[in-house]
């Protein structure tokens, strides 16, 4: 069984580092880096014209642009549809006609849990209202162009695939 000896900080900024040390289950101990990060949501996003709302925008990780559905936290005692809500149309300025929680995603070495929702019937309605940080420039792919980058293996623009196909499988399109 694991056992966790004792967590500490080891860098804090817009993403903290832990250090946590574990008894593990032969005895031996080990320290593992975790991200802390809060909770956040994915929204397959879709227009009325069956159209992929996509976001482009830089990623320092990866140092280059990157197209993903649009993304953000959860803020306290948010409700992650109301966040989905909110997200969508302070990135894209569009509404969606309904959202569908989808999944939620854990990583090994992350606290975060990722939502992943599915907003369908998306109109505009206004502008984007952007955090300081972002630039964000919205994209819309028709269905078949969105399936064809989804299912392309070479594609590494793309970073929501597996939102892409599970919406794609709850809409039987």
């Amino acid at each position: 069984m694991w056992q966790k000896i004792k967590e500490e900080i080891t860098y804090q900024g817009w993403r903290d580092m832990l250090r946590r040390t574990f008894r593990l289950p032969n005895g031996k101990i080990a320290d593992f880096d975790i991200v802390r990060n809060a909770d956040f949501v994915t929204i397959a996003a879709f227009t009325k014209n069956k159209e992929a709302i996509l976001v482009k925008q830089f990623r320092p990780g990866p140092e280059m642009e990157l197209l993903s559905f649009p993304e953000g936290y959860i803020d306290p005692q948010e409700l992650p549809e109301a966040a989905a809500h909110r997200e969508l149309e302070e990135e894209t300025g569009y509404r969606a006609g309904k959202i569908v929680f989808q999944k939620v995603f854990r990583r090994a070495y992350s606290t975060e849990t990722r939502t992943c929702l599915l907003a369908t019937d998306c109109e505009k309605i206004t502008d984007q209202r952007l955090d300081t940080t972002e630039f964000i420039e919205v994209q819309l792919y028709p269905l078949p162009d969105f399936k064809k980058m989804l299912a392309d293996p070479y594609n590494q623009q793309l970073t929501t695939i597996d939102s892409g196909y599970m919406a794609l499988n709850y809409l039987s399109w």
